[in-house]
């Protein structure tokens, strides 16, 4: 029996077609800007197996903030994509060249990032 092509490329994509993480919240306690999530999220996640996909915010202000994990999804590893940077100098720096470096690889950012050569390379973890 053939196929239809239409049908056949349904299936086909069915079979090849990546697994998509699964993202959920997580209660962080209070967080109090970027620099904080950055420091508490990826313990949270981490603590759970899963990995900080860079989001989080405020559910009750001054005591209550959720970090947004991710488990799952095809080739996900706790380490992800080291991209170079070039020199990132904290985290604020990270903020703003990293997501974009992920993005143009066709990546999103994990929230991580870790200086590999004193005031010259750095690196951005993607996945």
């Amino acid at each position: 029996m053939r196929l239809p092509f239409s049908l056949a490329l349904i299936l086909s994509l069915a079979v090849t077609a990546p697994v998509q993480a699964a993202s959920y919240n997580v209660e962080a306690g209070p967080i109090w800007n970027n620099a904080d999530a950055q420091s508490k999220c990826p313990r949270v996640c981490g603590g759970l197996g899963a990995n900080w996909n860079g989001q989080w915010h405020t559910t009750r202000q001054g005591e209550m903030s959720v970090c947004s994990c991710e488990k799952g999804g095809s080739g996900s590893t706790s380490s992800g994509k080291a991209i170079e940077a070039g020199p990132i100098w904290n985290n604020a720096d990270a903020q703003n060249k990293c997501p974009g470096i992920c993005f143009g690889n066709g990546l999103s950012w994990s929230g991580q990032w870790k200086t590999t050569i004193q005031g010259q390379m750095s690196v951005c973890e993607c996945r």
